[in-house]
């Protein structure tokens, strides 16, 4: 996010490597192994028996899973991006937003991220899409997960930033969505995920710098 590199780049590197090195689990893992050792320009072992479920793969979990198969099969250049845009255009709703069932704007935020990423020109309905968008803003410039609930939490607001970013539309609220990510911060430096109290976590953090960077505001 700021163009820094972790301290001891090889250690670092060298414990990527060794996680799950001889078999795959959890897709979440592997989607950060596989970005890791890619931003790093190293070698990426993947076993043929995992690459092959990964390009066999037509369903998926939720919208989250769905994202980093997009982006796994990227790169390590899988036939799968075909099967992944069929699953998520599925699950447009009537609301433009995306959702098992129901939108909500975190899944609408991972099935635009996915399909930006794949072609731009499959998202349609976009200002649909900003309407269901403005829906879940709080009045005190975060997001909550589905329309008119409270309170808001930093992971839909992210998402709606980053939704704000894919269909090149000015934020809503970027005063007030800067204030309602700024008093999220504890006293160690890390950021909570309300504006009630909890405790820093690196997710919660990292999603609050990147509204604050989007916003141009770090």
């Amino acid at each position: 996010m700021f163009n820094q590199e972790p301290y001891n780049r090889e250690k670092t590197i060298d414990w990527i490597q060794s996680l799950q090195k001889d078999k795959m689990y959890a897709i979440q893992g592997v989607f950060y192994r596989v970005n890791i050792l890619n931003l790093f320009n190293e070698e990426i072992p993947v076993p043929a028996s995992y690459i092959n479920k990964l390009k066999s793969k037509t369903e998926f979990a939720n919208f989250e899973v769905a994202y980093y198969h997009t982006i796994i099969s990227h790169i390590l250049n899988l036939d799968n991006l075909a099967n992944v845009t069929s699953w998520i255009l599925s699950h447009q709703n009537k609301d433009a937003g995306f959702g098992l069932g129901r939108s909500d704007i975190v899944s609408t935020g991972y099935a635009l991220e996915s399909l930006n990423f794949i072609d731009s020109s499959l998202i349609k309905r976009d200002n649909k899409i900003m309407k269901f968008v403005q829906n879940c803003l709080a009045v005190d410039g975060g997001f909550t997960f589905i329309p008119d609930i409270y309170p808001p939490y930093i992971e839909p607001t992210w998402a709606g930033i980053k939704i704000c970013e894919i269909l090149n539309k000015n934020p809503l609220q970027i005063d007030k969505t800067v204030q309602f990510v700024l008093n999220l911060q504890n006293n160690n430096g890390g950021f909570r995920r309300s504006k009630y109290m909890g405790i820093s976590e690196l997710e919660y953090t990292f999603k609050s710098l990147s509204v604050l960077k989007s916003l141009n505001y770090v």
